[in-house]
């Protein structure tokens, strides 16, 4: 899978370190169908509540919002994240022509983070994962639902950190 990263005009001021990007394309690449793009869009509050009111029905801003183009992969999630099946076999009527196509796309607000005290390079490396997850299918809903995607975002993370467990 490719990374198409896309920090929007709107977002507060964000210098991630040079490695950041390298990070950002691995964790991509590493998880997820080869045969298709993740779209990542790094903005304000003012984009991603628009978002969430519109799609959600939720009139305030969030720290990341997934949007997955897939369609009826749910039971699939697995074969996706370790690219066991090609993404276009779920690929919905809005997007199957593209090589590779848009998967899905994953919208971050920095001035969420910035709020909650959390705008680092690692958080919005997490919240990436986090929202590929729910491109793919991954939720949590239940408590069940939860300690599974959380075990899945702490196996994505581990595949980008140092090696001899030096702190990112």
């Amino acid at each position: 899978m490719k990374l198409d990263l896309v920090v929007d005009e709107a977002a507060p001021p964000w210098r991630p370190p040079p490695e950041w990007l390298e990070q950002a394309r691995l964790l991509v690449e590493g998880h997820g169908p080869d045969d298709s793009t993740l779209e990542v869009v790094v903005t304000g509050d003012e984009m991603v509540r628009a978002l969430n009111r519109d799609y959600r029905g939720k009139d305030r801003p969030t720290d990341v919002l997934s949007f997955s183009y897939l369609d009826g992969h749910e039971s699939s999630r697995d074969d996706l994240l370790f690219k066991r099946r090609a993404g276009r076999d779920f690929a919905d009527e809005v997007h199957p022509a593209a090589d590779p196509f848009v998967l899905g796309q994953v919208v971050v607000s920095l001035d969420t983070l910035r709020r909650e005290g959390r705008e680092t390079p690692d958080e919005v490396l997490l919240l990436i994962a986090h929202g590929l997850l729910h491109v793919l299918g991954y939720d949590h809903v239940d408590d069940d639902e939860a300690h599974e995607m959380e075990s899945r975002e702490r196996e994505m993370m581990a595949t980008i950190e140092p090696k001899g467990g030096e702190a990112r």
